[in-house]
């Protein structure tokens, strides 16, 4: 299945598009949308079908209630919606929505998979503050006489003179978080 997981709420967009199995299940996939942005799962998630009049998958020992077990759901079984979207909610305090399409189902697909195929701009940072508060983290480090500049630098390991850069996506990057966690 080739989907595309793109950040709700982020201008420009943020994407990656990924290539997995329809055996997935969505624990599974979870992961994967983790991997793909750099995230530390470090807070709960839910996966929603159809808004909020639709099913809602989640872990069980989470905190928040979902109806299904996502360890118990394959990418392959869902009963997509009609538009073939699926939603993921990450961090309930920042609140990143991503938007998981599935843009086509290929047959016959080899090689590894997971596998990421392409994306746009740099993953915001775990706890930055939502997609409001990472445009902001952006905004700010293109001030230099901003009050914060320096903790924002130093936040993303930035070393001296080194220039920050929101447009750049590495997609080997992604794949060899991939690779790690086969």
């Amino acid at each position: 299945m080739q989907l595309k997981l793109k950040i709700r709420d982020t201008s420009p967009p943020i994407w990656r598009r990924v290539l997995v199995p329809s055996s997935m299940r969505l624990d599974q996939l979870h992961q994967v949308i983790q991997y793909s942005f750099g995230w530390y799962d470090a807070h709960p998630h839910q996966f929603e079908l159809d808004g909020v009049h639709g099913v809602s998958y989640g872990a069980p020992d989470s905190e928040i209630m979902s109806d299904v077990d996502e360890s118990t759901v394959f990418l392959g079984d869902l009963p997509w919606s009609r538009r073939g979207m699926l939603d993921y909610v990450y961090d309930f305090g920042h609140y990143w929505e991503v938007r998981i399409e599935l843009e086509q189902v290929l047959f016959g697909e080899t090689g590894d998979l997971p596998r990421c195929i392409g994306g746009r701009r740099m993953a915001p940072r775990e706890d930055s503050g939502g997609p409001l508060g990472w445009a902001m983290v952006i905004e700010a480090l293109k001030d230099p006489n901003h009050p914060n500049l320096a903790e924002y630098r130093e936040w993303l390991l930035l070393r001296e003179g080194e220039q920050f850069d929101a447009a750049l996506f590495d997609k080997q990057q992604v794949n060899k978080m991939f690779d790690y966690a086969r």
